[in-house]
């Protein structure tokens, strides 16, 4: 803002704004008290309640400039900081409320391991808030007015399960159903790729959260993910949900489910790093850093963002990952070719690799056959038990079967020798990045 627009402003004292504020946070400081009562409990309708009021008084207080006010910097962080967390924990809880519809029923141990570990990241946002809300009655405290407080009524937010009205809508069988799931396993396999390229799905080996963030994951790279995942959960709603094919393959709507709980996570995760880098970093001042980084406790949200975020991230695109390969091979109409064997010395440990990455890349079962008898072309070790038996035969050449489009890419591969003597070709440029993961 220029002084000559800041001119044509009409300027509030610091005392007038402080009775404005002292009215306007009364139902924040409500809804934060909550925390001081250890028989209360919250859910998804609590956080959503929370996260209306911070977004209502941090919109009142940006509107006024009180980021750009020494006076009220602190405490329009905080405000911000309670938006922050409420958004985190909203969607943990949107994925333990909507777990059986996304996945159906009982599952195996994931679905135990993830609700005990979202409970205890709950239970840490509990003691953040906590922190939270101390520290923002002693900063208006500081200001010369006295945090008023209203009790609130569970009540409101009491219902533990929503009803569901019953599933009256037949499926419809609509134009491209089976192209349009085929194109959406693809897209989540690159999604796949995509995590696994930024070494999200491997351990991070950093001591601080300083080495942490932005360096070996940031916002933008957490908010592409998310974005990604949003934009196949909508397609997948506008022309697969509730039609019939639908409802003949399971793994179709698991797909669906584990789209949805990974953008979720993701979701959570990136308000959680976007908190660290926007409330946290250098370029805050740095008593008010300080002063958050007592109240969130770094080791802390380290773990919730790494041991919890990406971890289960990395678990449930493992899991859609598996749906839609199930779902490529179920849709495949697999046919036969004839490949030449790999010179000199047939389908040893490299040329094998290549087979399998290729295979891997695609998502789809393929089998090379030896005297009538199957091996599967994504294990290595498959491949080379077929290749002693091709070496005993004496053969040169071998059957495989399975889609075309992996068929015609182990062509290119077989063309080129599976590249014993020769450079990978451009079109299989893809196993020099999968030889690498």
């Amino acid at each position: 803002m220029t002084e000559s627009t800041r001119s044509l402003t009409p300027i509030i004292s610091e005392e007038a704004f402080s009775a404005l504020v002292q009215v306007r946070s009364q139902s924040l400081f409500s809804m934060l008290s909550v925390f001081k009562d250890s028989d209360m409990t919250v859910n998804k309708p609590y956080y959503f309640t929370l996260l209306q009021e911070a977004e209502k008084l941090e919109g009142f207080l940006d509107d006024h400039g009180a980021r750009t006010n020494f006076r009220w910097l602190y405490f329009a962080e905080l405000v911000a900081c309670v938006r922050n967390f409420s958004l985190a924990g909203f969607h943990l809880y949107h994925i333990l409320d909507r777990y059986s519809d996304y996945l159906g029923g009982e599952r195996d141990n994931l679905r135990h391991d993830f609700q005990e570990k979202t409970h205890q990241t709950l239970d840490y946002f509990s003691d953040v808030f906590l922190n939270f809300f101390d520290a923002m009655t002693e900063e208006v405290a500081a200001q010369g007015y006295e945090a008023k407080v209203t009790p609130v009524p569970q009540e409101e937010w009491d219902l533990s399960v929503t009803p569901q009205l019953p599933y009256t809508i037949t499926g419809e069988e609509a134009r491209n159903e089976e192209e349009r799931i085929i194109s959406i396993a693809q897209s989540f396999r690159k999604l796949v790729k995509e995590f696994r390229f930024h070494k999200l799905d491997q351990k991070i080996k950093v001591q601080t959260i300083e080495e942490m963030i932005p360096g070996k994951i940031n916002e933008t790279m957490v908010t592409e993910m998310e974005i990604l995942l949003h934009n196949l959960q909508s397609e997948y709603d506008t022309y697969i949900r509730g039609g019939l094919l639908e409802k003949s393959n399971e793994k179709i709507h698991n797909l669906r489910g584990l789209t949805a709980i990974s953008m979720h996570l993701f979701e959570a995760l990136k308000w959680l790093v976007h908190f660290y880098e926007r409330h946290e970093n250098n370029i805050r001042q740095s008593d008010v850093k300080t002063k958050i980084s007592e109240m969130v406790n770094n080791e802390r949200l380290m773990e919730c963002i790494t041991n919890y975020g990406l971890r289960f991230c990395g678990k449930y695109l493992k899991e859609g990952n598996k749906a839609a390969e199930s779902i490529l091979s179920f849709f495949s109409k697999p046919i036969v070719y004839e490949l030449s064997i790999p010179l000199p010395q047939g389908f040893h440990a490299r040329p094998a690799t290549y087979v399998s990455l290729v295979v891997q890349e695609h998502g789809t079962d393929v089998f090379m056959i030896v005297d009538g008898e199957k091996f599967n072309c994504r294990s290595v070790l498959d491949l080379l038990q077929a290749g002693g038996l091709l070496a005993d035969s004496g053969k040169q050449t071998v059957t495989v079967e399975g889609d075309q489009r992996v068929l015609d890419d182990l062509k290119i591969l077989a063309e080129h020798n599976y590249c014993e003597d020769r450079d990978i070709p451009q079109e299989l440029s893809y196993i020099r990045v999968l030889r690498n993961l």
